[in-house]
C-alpha cells in the first residue's frame, strides 16, 4: 500500500502522535520521515533485541507485545501494544545502539515505521509539522511511564494472588467498571504478571469459587474487593 494512500492517512490520522496534524499533510510528513508501512503476520517480529534502535513503530490495527527472553527461553511480557500506539520510542529517541526487548505481533498487523534521525533533524519542507509530532510523542512517552511505574507497582506483590487482583483492579480502574476484558489469554498474563500459568489458573479458578471474580476466558468480573 502506497504511503500516500487516503486509506493509510485516515489509519494514521487516528494515532494520538498525529493529533494537530490536517489528514491532508500527512503524505508529506510521512516522505520527510522516510516512513514505511510493513504488514506482520501473527507470530512475526516486528523487531529482535539486538536489532538497531533507528526506528519508532506506530501501530495502525493488529496487536503487539513487548517482551524479553531469559536464557531457557522463557518469556516475560513487558507490554502490550494496540492500535494507534507506538512502540520503541524510549529506546530509539534514547540514543541506544540496539533494542534489548523483542516486539512481536499477537495477530495480523500493520505497523508504520518512521526514522528516529528524521524526527530529530526535520527536513525545512515539512518543519511545521515536527514540533507538533515532537510535543505528541512526548506526552506518548509520559503516558507509557505512568503506565509502567503502575506495572512495577504490580509486581512489587509477592504472591500470585496479590499481583493477579493488584492487576484485575487496576484495569477495573482504568475501564471505570468492574466488569472488563483484558488484553491477554492465560498464558500472556502468567507471562505479564511472571508468574506460572498452571499458579495463575489456580488462583483464578480458586477465587472464582470463593466468588470474588468470575472469568470467561479474557472477560473478568469483579465481585468484591480482595
Amino acid at each position: 500500500m502506497e504511503l500516500g494512500s487516503t486509506y493509510l492517512a485516515v489509519q494514521a490520522k487516528k494515532c494520538p502522535v498525529f493529533d494537530g496534524i490536517g489528514i491532508e499533510s500527512l503524505p508529506a510528513l510521512f516522505a520527510c520521515l522516510g516512513a514505511r508501512r510493513r504488514h506482520l503476520a501473527k507470530g512475526d517480529a516486528l523487531m529482535r533485541s539486538g536489532d538497531r534502535a533507528d526506528r519508532i513503530g506506530i501501530l495502525l490495527s493488529g496487536a503487539l507485545s513487548v517482551s524479553t527472553y531469559d536464557l531457557e527461553g522463557r518469556r516475560t511480557i513487558i507490554k502490550r501494544i494496540g492500535p494507534t500506539e507506538i512502540v520503541a520510542a524510549a529506546q530509539s529517541l534514547s540514543g541506544a545502539e540496539a533494542m534489548s526487548v523483542d516486539v512481536e505481533a499477537d495477530e495480523d498487523s500493520d505497523v508504520l515505521l518512521v526514522k528516529t534521525e528524521r524526527i530529530l533533524s526535520p527536513c525545512e519542507n515539512a518543519c511545521m509539522f515536527h514540533a507538533r509530532l515532537v510535543r505528541n510523542i512526548m506526552r506518548t512517552l509520559a503516558a507509557k511511564t505512568l503506565e509502567l511505574n503502575r506495572k512495577i507497582e504490580i509486581l512489587s506483590h509477592r504472591s500470585t494472588q496479590d499481583r493477579l487482583m493488584a492487576y484485575l483492579r487496576s484495569v477495573a480502574q482504568q475501564k471505570g467498571t468492574d466488569e472488563f476484558d483484558i488484553p491477554f489469554d492465560r498464558q500472556q498474563l502468567a507471562d505479564y504478571l511472571c508468574v506460572e500459568r498452571s499458579a495463575l489458573s489456580a488462583e483464578i479458578s480458586r477465587l472464582s469459587k470463593l466468588g470474588l471474580i468470575t472469568s470467561l476466558k479474557n472477560h473478568f468480573t469483579l465481585r468484591r474487593a480482595v
